[in-house]
């Protein structure tokens, strides 16, 4: 494969989930496209021998398929994947998270119009109501507070290999959120994308098969510090920093309703509700999104 003519990277980290990462990787393959203008990335940190063999296997099937296993633990068997990329642009994909036909095709032309520009991007797939096309922003702080919580969300993470390969090689990345670190480390671009097309469709699975991290320690205190260090630096305004916080607040009304109240099955750390809310909101602050938001569509939405 032409180093020269491969445009897109698709990296895929995985703990080795059969029934997830091979119609992921068959979604890929489905049209056809051309694999000299793009290669994907597995980096697997499991330890699921069938998973295994079965990846060599369909590695055998095509030539810009790249299979490694990893001992990086959690979220940052992401930081591998991106290592491991060659494409002009790098757009991680989940791996429950099927391309819709057409998808690959439509990421290789996105990379070849915006190759000479390289803006930062952030492939939304229609999760913010009402908003289509690209969304563009000329400037960062605007970027923040368009992609509002969902910066936090690795499906939607795109970065340039130029720019990646600026990055600091011994750069510490926060363990929960190393995908929104990368989104966080483009910061002096003229032009900002927010794509929010529907290129992608999520595997159904229920809640008890997905992580096992500290959810709401993510969620609540985590996520909000590392938008609180930006909001420090300058970097973003007050205004965003609150914007995203609200919005943020609304996902955990929606957590603490589904997980806590009704408490439905996951396989989520739970238990340190109590302590991580109040560290940037407020039991009370929860309790009025959730009538704010009204708890019957809450119950459609988590039920």
């Amino acid at each position: 494969m032409s180093k020269e003519e491969l445009m897109v990277s698709l990296v895929v980290p995985t703990n080795g989930v059969i029934e997830w990462v091979f119609p992921v990787l068959d979604s890929i393959y489905q049209d056809e496209p051309d694999h000299s203008r793009f290669e994907v990335i597995v980096t697997d940190n499991g330890d699921n021998e069938q998973f295994q063999r079965q990846m060599e296997s369909y590695c055998e099937r095509y030539d810009n398929l790249i299979y490694r296993k990893t001992q990086a633990k959690q979220f940052l068997n992401q930081v591998e994947a991106f290592k491991l990329a060659s494409g002009r642009l790098i757009k991680f994909v989940n791996h429950r998270m099927k391309l819709l036909p057409g998808t690959v095709e439509e990421l290789i032309r996105f990379a070849a119009s915006h190759e000479e520009t390289k803006p930062g991007i952030y492939f939304m797939n229609g999760a913010i109501a009402g908003k289509s096309g690209e969304e563009k922003f000329d400037s960062f702080d605007a970027y923040v507070a368009g992609m509002r919580r969902f910066s936090s969300w690795s499906a939607g993470t795109t970065m340039w290999k130029e720019d990646f390969d600026r990055l600091d090689p011994d750069m510490t990345y926060n363990a929960t959120f190393p995908h929104t670190d990368y989104v966080f480390s483009e910061k002096n671009k003229a032009e900002y994308i927010i794509d929010h097309r529907v290129l992608f469709e999520e595997i159904p699975v229920d809640d008890t098969k997905k992580g096992k991290y500290d959810l709401f320690h993510a969620f609540g205190v985590e996520y909000p510090g590392l938008m609180l260090d930006l909001c420090r630096r300058g970097e973003i305004s007050k205004e965003t920093f609150l914007t995203v916080k609200e919005d943020t607040l609304r996902l955990l009304a929606e957590l603490y309703f589904g997980y806590v109240l009704r408490k439905m099955p996951c396989s989520y750390d739970l238990s340190g509700y109590k302590a991580s809310i109040p560290v940037f909101f407020s039991n009370g602050a929860v309790w009025r999104m959730m009538a704010r938001i009204g708890f019957g569509k809450i119950f459609g939405r988590r039920g």
